[in-house]
């Protein structure tokens, strides 16, 4: 997806709450903001958007004097998620079909911000999301791929979600998997410290998909990717990313990629032809499939 206008207001609302993280000097965010719209008034629309995000985080961090503004918040993630891994563990071992389930778990830690949501309101989201309806037909296409793969490459999101998504690695005992997180810190993406964390080395390799660059964006962006995780990206029989940014920035890739997300903003809801907040599995790339939930 290309950057568009409406991206603008979301990149200075991300500025402000990032500098607002570490700092409660009014002039600091004054700052902040203004180095990030000077530099927002030269960029290309034709990137996406987590290309032009990469740049803005880069300003954000240097103004503010912090190599990881969401650092507390992601710890506090990590500690709440964890509080649900059992649970949810449980409820995949005894749902009807635990691969289904699996990845309705895997979409719900995608709805969730666990830095600012109480309890009820992380116990409503996933209720939400484990009570929709995927596609069967989408659903079986990827059971029968994994199936036949004898590689997985997943691409991860966000710090604590690394919880939910172990709960789908799990179900994929027996093959080569490899979880893909940030070589830096970057929002609340997850990096290989919160991977460890949450146990994914238990169920896949886990890689740095941009190891090497001295920041990363908030998503796998292939020209910034490592010469290794480009290989295993090309390779693997199977490709799940999660999250919005990585629709972002790979939907327009040439490979078939299963996407697992909620669409979070009005923009990427209308490429996905769903509502905003709509739990999501979409297939692009060789023999394209788009389905969402019903709701």
């Amino acid at each position: 997806m290309k950057t568009s206008l409406d991206c603008i207001p979301c990149f200075l609302s991300q500025s402000l709450e990032a500098s607002r993280m570490v700092s409660d000097d009014r002039e600091v965010h004054e700052k902040v903001l203004k180095k990030v719209m000077n530099y927002l008034q030269n960029i290309s629309f034709d990137f996406p958007p987590p290309f032009v995000s990469r740049k803005v985080h880069e300003i954000i961090r240097r103004e503010v004097g912090s190599k990881d503004p969401y650092k507390t918040a992601k710890e506090k993630s990590n500690i709440v998620a964890k509080g649900y891994y059992e649970k949810l563990n449980k409820i995949v071992d005894e749902s009807q079909d635990p691969f289904i389930c699996s990845l309705k778990v895997a979409i719900a830690g995608n709805a969730i911000d666990f830095g600012t949501m109480n309890r009820i309101g992380i116990d409503e989201a996933i209720e939400r999301v484990l009570n929709s309806e995927l596609d069967s037909s989408t659903c079986e296409r990827l059971r029968k791929d994994i199936e036949r793969a004898e590689s997985i490459l997943y691409l991860a999101d966000n710090a604590g979600e690394t919880y939910f998504d172990k709960v789908l690695l799990a179900q994929l005992e027996g093959k080569e998997i490899t979880y893909v997180v940030k070589a830096n810190p970057i929002i609340n993406d997850a990096t290989i410290e919160d991977a460890l964390l949450a146990g994914i080395d238990e169920h896949a390799e886990i890689l740095a998909g941009d190891e090497g660059q001295e920041s990363s964006a908030p998503a796998i962006i292939l020209d910034y990717s490592s010469e290794r995780f480009r290989k295993k990206f090309w390779d693997a029989d199977v490709v799940i990313a999660k999250g919005q940014g990585n629709y972002e920035a790979l939907s327009e890739v040439n490979r078939k990629i299963y996407f697992l997300l909620i669409a979070k903003c009005r923009l990427v809801a209308e490429d996905l032809g769903c509502e905003v907040g709509c739990p999501v599995i979409k297939l692009k790339g060789e023999g394209d499939d788009t389905l969402h939930s019903k709701r």
